[in-house]
């Protein structure tokens, strides 16, 4: 198919960059594909503006080496249509997308081809037919962390370190992640500009500035959001102070339920996870040769538990709407019909139509620290963000890593300001200081590694509270003394294989 150059939009904004470092379908846009004959979205004038350049050499050229990409098909992320677009519709993000392709495969000389497994056959049913065969069919593995880490430990995915003009220290590689993800000085998964995922994941807390202003003469605060932000006093405790106890029997059925009016509407039940982030809170640290240990603060664990288990569970103004039958639309819908005051939710919903056609205006908050004596706002990514890797079937390493970097080192230029500053900014947000919020959220990315290695070195031990606090169970001391025993043991098991499978004894 062939493939226009950069539109005159993009180009515009080519210089401009930032960001360094599932269930239901929340990630389709209604309007993506629908195309626009005069679009008027800008970059805002607040826009800090950036440009870094990549260090493959000038000249570099594979004579049409194919790059093949393994996607999983990550439904509430926008499906894999992330990586790429399969037609310009004048809409900057997709746009973006097809002219990185069409940039990155003119420029090295390379066709690139993003895929996912057909019908009835999972991804890791795909990769393990393809380490099995030692078939070189795919070049790069991109799906969320947890799908994949477990190749890691097998011996199946090859040290990124060691892929020629792969440079993870440039600013559309995240540093956060990769710092977690490294295993005895070796990293086999990263992730960064290239998964817009990633951003679309992270928590905000999102407020109705109609009903702040309805209710500010009985809650001062409220009309001081963003300084108390700003001073570092956004907490969880004064969260909750703030918008704990408004409630409206709305229907007058003397029954709360989700026609009535909440100062807090928290998405159910997976949001929970937050807390790992916003609070600052670990499960795993590295010893002196790189592997990991467990390492939980429990006294903070166990108060960080309490205070979402009172939130969700013992707060007149809190409704996680539909519980266990709860729709990825219902919070969204709920909040822009004016039902809460409070939404903790996801960037991504910012481009849902239920945002997008709401009537009274918005802002955004980060999610809250868990004490004001934390000095950052950290942010939770929820865990189906992409992260890549390379099997260590691929016989051309070099020209997949020289694709990976000039499609990362492109996204960090274009597509991610596409999509904050043009879309999410230019597009959806007329208030400079949620502007500067969605800054603050993204630069806050954190995570722990027991959220990468979830389901094969954590034993899934962060989120095993998430169901506690669901089914409003609190006896935390006694479920970590039970799961950290299996952990531990599963840990040093774990480092045997590793070591073995990756020659690292």
């Amino acid at each position: 198919m062939a493939k226009r150059t950069i539109s005159l939009i993009l180009c515009l904004i080519l210089t401009v960059a930032m960001f360094s470092c599932s269930s239901a379908d929340r990630g389709k846009n209604d309007d993506a594909g629908k195309k626009e004959d005069n679009p008027t979205t800008t970059i805002p004038s607040d826009t800090t503006i950036y440009y870094e350049p990549d260090n493959i050499p000038d000249g570099l050229n594979f004579g049409g080496e194919k790059v093949v990409i393994l996607s999983q098909s990550i439904k509430n992320s926008g499906d894999h249509f992330e990586l790429t677009a399969e037609e310009l519709t004048n809409e900057p993000v997709n746009d973006s997308m097809y002219n990185r392709e069409s940039y990155v495969e003119e420029r090295l000389g390379v066709e690139i081809e993003n895929i996912t497994p057909k019908e009835n056959t999972s991804l890791n049913d795909e990769i393990m037919r393809q380490i099995n065969s030692d078939e070189d069919t795919y070049s790069v593995y991109s799906a969320a962390g947890h799908v994949i880490s477990g190749l890691v430990l097998d011996g199946y995915l090859s040290d990124l370190y060691l892929v020629d003009y792969l440079d993870l220290d440039k600013p559309w590689w995240s540093q956060k992640f990769s710092e977690e993800a490294e295993i005895e000085d070796s990293l086999y998964l990263m992730t960064g500009s290239l998964s817009l995922s990633l951003l679309r994941n992270l928590y905000a807390v999102y407020f109705n500035k109609s009903l702040a202003e309805d209710y500010k003469n009985t809650i001062p605060e409220l009309d001081d959001l963003y300084g108390i932000v700003e001073r570092g006093e956004w907490t969880f405790d004064r969260f909750v102070e703030i918008g704990g106890d408004i409630y409206e029997d709305i229907n007058g059925n003397q029954e709360a339920d989700e026609e009535d009016l909440y100062g807090i509407n928290y998405l159910p039940f997976i949001a929970i996870d937050a807390i790992w982030s916003g609070f600052d809170l670990s499960v795993f640290e590295k010893d002196e040769t790189g592997w990991f240990t467990i390492n939980v603060n429990t006294e903070k664990l166990f108060a960080s538990l309490e205070k979402i288990h009172n939130l969700l569970h013992n707060t007149k103004g809190s409704t996680s709407y539909g519980g266990f039958q709860y729709s990825f639309e219902d919070c969204p819908a709920m909040f822009a019909s004016g039902r809460s005051l409070f939404l903790v939710d996801w960037l991504e919903i910012i481009e849902r139509p239920e945002l997008r056609n709401m009537t009274a205006d918005y802002g955004i908050l980060p999610y809250p620290k868990y004490d004001a004596a934390q000095k950052e706002y950290y942010s939770y990514s929820h865990d189906q963000y992409r992260v890549f890797a390379i099997p260590v079937t691929n016989q051309k390493p070099e020209v997949t890593g020289a694709t990976l970097e000039a499609m990362a080192s492109y996204a960090y230029r274009d597509t991610v300001p596409a999509y904050l500053d043009v879309a999410l900014k230019g597009k959806y947000m007329s208030d400079a200081k949620s502007r500067k919020t969605i800054d603050t959220v993204v630069n806050g990315f954190k995570l722990d590694a027991s959220w990468i290695y979830f389901g094969n070195l954590s034993y899934e031990y962060p989120a095993t509270y998430r169901y506690m606090v669901m089914n409003k169970e609190t006896s935390y001391s006694s479920h970590h003394q039970k799961l950290v025993k299996k952990v531990e043991l599963n840990l040093k098991n774990s480092k045997e294989i590793f070591e073995k499978n990756n020659g690292k004894k």
